[in-house]
């Protein structure tokens, strides 16, 4: 496989505070995955980090969370270059999930959560919707035979048929026709005391100004944080910062969102060009998820699945060559200004940050060499809240699932015109190269596909 073009994204750093750090850098490395980290997917962590900061400073807040697993290596850049700068500022690293704050939340918020476990996604079947329920087999078949669903559990579902389900369950729930409810929120009272003793011990019941930092998409853990802790705090108030927002919840009271790259409204061509997915495989720890919270004696414990990160090696020498190449940047400003002035330096410096980050995330993520394609598409991902649920992020798929995935023929599955069933890919861009054929094409129609979805969604948002 021929090795990627480095000098393409090079060029996007020189003139800038990576430039002579990463070239230093490069020196001591060998391999094209470990260059291509620290040229294209360190600076821009950085400079997401930087804007953190700032913001954090600018608002008083005296604490910050970094949410498990995706702001893992968000943490340890703000942990060092809070240090390094001498910043009020308390970095803390939360271990939750969607799947251990949902489980508890769900009797707090009723039949409305019925939309976090009727979720549309990649390959997702019957079995997965109720496995975010957390329920037995036992539950599982009662459940589906009460509804009358009589296909394979595993049998993937389209978007269309998994909104018919939620209302079927939605309507048979409510006239006592089935259990599901039940079971959620027995489930869900038995998880709750457990989960809000983890959170007080880690300080969140504190009379401290504090907020939250994620990748983000669509801010549901602050507001399942809001939902837990309001009951012991109804003053509460959460700030949220994040690398973008797609969508803010509904009925957000309590919870303010903050996005460095693109928030709801606008920034349709950045979006259309970028990867949330992609971002996920590459931005996270080397540890399994958090499932659950146990008592051990006087201290509250996560529990983690058994399911042990895939991409683990990879995210683990990551985290060294960040660090390495954190050093060499503060290392280079310490010698030429003193300690107090770093505040100014990095804080006060963020004009062309988003240019730098919109520059390499564009040609990575939507313009990817081959070996790119071929290297971060083998890469492990899930999109669901339970890791069990695995593929490629470059799912490998036809041409004929690729031409499915365009604007029109998507739109026809999702409404039912048509009964194909979308086989998605988490990184399409890498998919369509991997596949060949007319490349070129394909990619225009992927990003005019996501152009469109975004498009009607910066419409309908009311941020």
């Amino acid at each position: 496989m021929k090795e990627p073009d480095l000098s393409r994204y090079l060029k996007i750093l020189k003139n800038t505070i990576y430039e002579k750090p990463v070239e230093a850098c490069l020196k001591d490395v060998t391999t094209p995955q470990d260059q291509m980290y620290l040229t294209v997917w360190a600076p821009p962590l950085i400079e997401y980090v930087r804007w953190v900061l700032q913001e954090a400073v600018k608002d008083g807040i005296e604490r910050l969370y970094f949410l498990a697993r995706d702001a893992h290596p968000m943490y340890l850049a703000a942990k060092k270059l809070a240090e390094a700068m001498h910043l009020p500022i308390e970095c803390r690293y939360l271990r939750v999930s969607r799947y251990a704050l949902r489980v508890p939340e769900f009797h707090l918020i009723g039949e409305a959560c019925l939309e976090r476990i009727f979720l549309s996604g990649i390959d997702i079947s019957m079995q997965q919707i109720l496995l975010r329920a957390k329920l037995s087999k036992e539950q599982m078949q009662t459940v589906v035979r009460q509804l009358g669903y009589d296909k394979p559990l595993d049998q993937v579902l389209n978007r269309h048929e998994i909104q018919q389900l939620k209302e079927q369950a939605r309507v048979a729930c409510t006239t006592g026709k089935c259990d599901l409810l039940d079971y959620v929120y027995d489930i869900s009272k038995a998880a709750y005391e457990q989960t809000i003793g983890y959170l007080k011990q880690e300080g969140l019941l504190d009379d401290v100004k504090w907020a939250v930092v994620d990748s983000g998409w669509v801010g549901t853990i602050q507001l399942s944080l809001y939902h837990l802790l309001a009951p012991k705090k109804p003053d509460l108030r959460i700030s949220g910062y994040y690398f973008g927002l797609y969508e803010l919840p509904p009925n957000r009271q309590g919870c303010e969102y903050k996005a460095y790259y693109f928030m709801p409204k606008g920034n349709i061509d950045r979006k259309s060009r970028f990867s949330n997915c992609l971002y996920e495989v590459m931005y996270s720890e080397d540890c399994p998820m958090v499932e659950s919270y146990q008592r051990n004696g006087e201290r509250y414990e996560p529990v983690l699945s058994k399911v042990e990160s895939p991409n683990g090696k990879t995210l683990h020498k990551n985290a060294e060559l960040l660090h390495k190449l954190l050093e060499k940047i503060i290392g280079q400003k310490s010698q030429k200004v003193d300690a107090e002035d770093l505040l100014a330096l990095y804080l006060n410096s963020l004009s062309g940050s988003i240019d730098i980050t919109e520059k390499l995330y564009q040609l990575v993520m939507s313009e990817p060499g081959a070996w790119e394609a071929n290297y971060y598409g083998s890469f492990l991902f899930s999109d669901d809240v339970i890791d069990g649920h695995m593929k490629n992020a470059a799912n490998v798929l036809s041409q004929q699932e690729i031409k499915d995935l365009r604007a029109i023929s998507k739109l026809k599955i999702m409404l039912g015109v048509s009964k194909k069933v979308i086989h998605e890919s988490a990184w399409i861009e890498g998919s369509i190269v991997n596949a060949g054929g007319h490349v070129k094409k394909n990619l225009r129609g992927a990003r005019r596909a996501k152009y469109l979805t975004h498009l009607r969604q910066s419409l309908k948002s009311r941020q």
